[in-house]
């Protein structure tokens, strides 16, 4: 209850400041709206976690491939990037509470919390930037300028995410990362990340054009049909 009631007051207080895109109907946020969220922040965590037992192996270093970004899109075209960056967070949430977190080796708690913010609490929270591509997509008279806006914003999103566990990378990991890779540490930081982040975004947006296409009711709200 006392998550819920976290939500639902973030939520209105947002609703009230008109960050949240619904069409004509200016400042009304309904149950159904924090509801979406909930959910579908639940379902992104479960996948993470899924991904994480299936292709977590490959990379030593925290980062997995997998669906997991694109319950974060839906509610982000959905009701727009401010619902989707709030769905990111509590994944992001919900991933630290049983504290299985990839964190670097030291015994200093500011580094640590430094770099749990950027690899946990902001990374995923960026997913939803894509909404901003989401009046631009409802607005598009053909599906060819809708796939466009739904290119854009995986992209804008999933590189976001990227350019985080990057500079995670070659700022609290640099230590720990090889030092004869070809480019350093800043380098290798670079396409380790990429080696899981490109294929997700890759994979995500592809699904997420694939539901535009074949089943665009679930990028719609009430208002918006």
């Amino acid at each position: 209850m006392t998550l819920y009631a976290f939500i639902s007051f973030l939520m209105r207080y947002m609703d009230q400041k008109g960050f949240f895109y619904g069409g004509n109907m200016k400042a009304k946020l309904t149950l159904r709206i924090i509801a979406e969220i909930t959910i579908m922040s639940a379902l992104a965590f479960t996948l993470d976690y899924v991904q994480g037992l299936i292709t977590g192996g490959l990379f030593p270093n925290g980062g997995s491939i997998g669906i997991a970004m694109l319950p974060i899109l839906i509610v982000s075209y959905r009701r727009g990037f401010i619902a989707g960056m709030v769905t990111g967070l509590l994944v992001s949430v919900l991933q630290m509470i049983p504290g299985n977190l990839s964190l670097i080796p030291v015994e200093s708690l500011p580094l640590i919390v430094c770099q749990v913010m950027l690899d946990y609490v902001i990374a995923y929270p960026l997913i939803g930037v894509a909404g901003a591509f989401a009046r631009k997509y409802k607005d598009a008279k053909n599906n060819k300028l809708k796939v466009t806006f739904l290119i854009a914003g995986t992209l804008v999103g999933g590189l976001l995410k990227l350019l985080v566990h990057h500079l995670a990378g070659a700022i609290f990991w640099r230590e720990y990362l090889p030092t004869d890779f070809l480019g350093g540490p800043d380098v290798y930081s670079i396409l380790y990340n990429s080696g899981y982040m490109i294929p997700n975004i890759i994979i995500n947006g592809a699904l997420l054009i694939l539901i535009a296409l074949k089943a665009p009711m679930l990028l719609k709200t009430e208002e918006n049909k």
